[in-house]
């Protein structure tokens, strides 16, 4: 197989994953849109969003991607048979230490699943904790790291969720950017007709038209689903808020008022003590 043919092949194996990756998301995005609703999250797990910890996926990959290419290049140096014996096959101390990289990578991607599984910056945490305290009588910092903590989670929700600025997100960006790659495709496909013709080119140009055409489906799925998702979590959202606006109010009045009967018993127990000293 010639070159320009080889990189072709490349291209196209690296648009299959992408698409697979964008099948990943538009599910995910979709099971979030009809499975919007108030929950109680036990203690401070509160990543309610499949497609958040869907995310992980590619980023860990990507990670293992270039940790992997990077010790390949340092196998050929440290395993060069050169700089041992010739029984030494660099292939396999490549393999070896790739090997370990991937297992390093592996753990990595578990303890970095398993941070961003836990999310105390939302409004289900918050109101969890709230309720902790309900019944209680808290003190004015307490109260005031509440306030704080309900403005951090109002600043990122509304970061999160611009329906007038949808297609400027991170998620949508991507999603958009996967349509690059099936050009790709288009194009590596052409370079290598052009320079390698053979039989079957017609057909092979044609089929390689699909892959932006499944991208870009694929991209408009996941805007669309995400969009449905992002109303149905506002919904939720804004419930979970009055909520908690509620029990800091009740907080709050509490804290104002004083303990009935305080001055009364305090007086009497400092009068039981007077009577309890001796005479001078």
């Amino acid at each position: 197989m010639s070159v320009p043919w080889v990189i072709a092949a490349i291209v196209a194996g690296i648009w299959l994953l992408v698409v697979l990756f964008q099948l990943g998301d538009v599910v995910t995005v979709f099971l979030d849109s009809r499975t919007a609703r108030d929950r109680e999250i036990p203690s401070r797990i509160a990543r309610e969003r499949t497609n958040e910890l869907f995310w992980i996926i590619p980023i860990v990959a990507l990670l293992a991607l270039m940790i992997g290419v990077g010790v390949d290049h340092a196998g050929r140096y440290f395993f060069d048979a050169r700089n041992f014996s010739d029984a030494m096959n660099p292939a396999i101390g490549s393999l070896i230490v790739l090997g370990i990289a991937i297992l390093v990578v592996g753990v990595a991607g578990l303890a970095l699943g398993a941070t961003a599984a836990t999310d105390p910056v939302s409004y289900s945490a918050l109101r969890r904790d709230l309720r902790d305290h309900e019944g209680e009588r808290i003190t004015r910092q307490q109260l005031a790291d509440f306030r704080t903590r309900l403005a951090r989670i109002d600043a990122r929700t509304r970061s999160r969720m611009r329906p007038t600025r949808l297609l400027l997100t991170t998620p949508s960006v991507l999603r958009l950017a996967t349509i690059v790659v099936g050009f790709f495709v288009v194009a590596s496909v052409w370079i290598a007709v052009a320079f390698a013709p053979s039989d079957q080119s017609a057909s092979l140009i044609a089929v390689s038209i699909l892959a932006p055409v499944l991208s870009a489906l694929f991209a408009a799925l996941g805007i669309r689903f995400a969009v449905s998702s992002d109303l149905a979590w506002r919904r939720v959202y804004a419930k979970q808020r009055v909520d908690i606006l509620k029990l800091l109010e009740n907080f709050e009045r509490s804290s104002r008022k004083g303990v009935a009967g305080l001055g009364d018993r305090v007086a009497r127990a400092l009068k039981i003590l007077s009577e309890q000293q001796p005479p001078a």
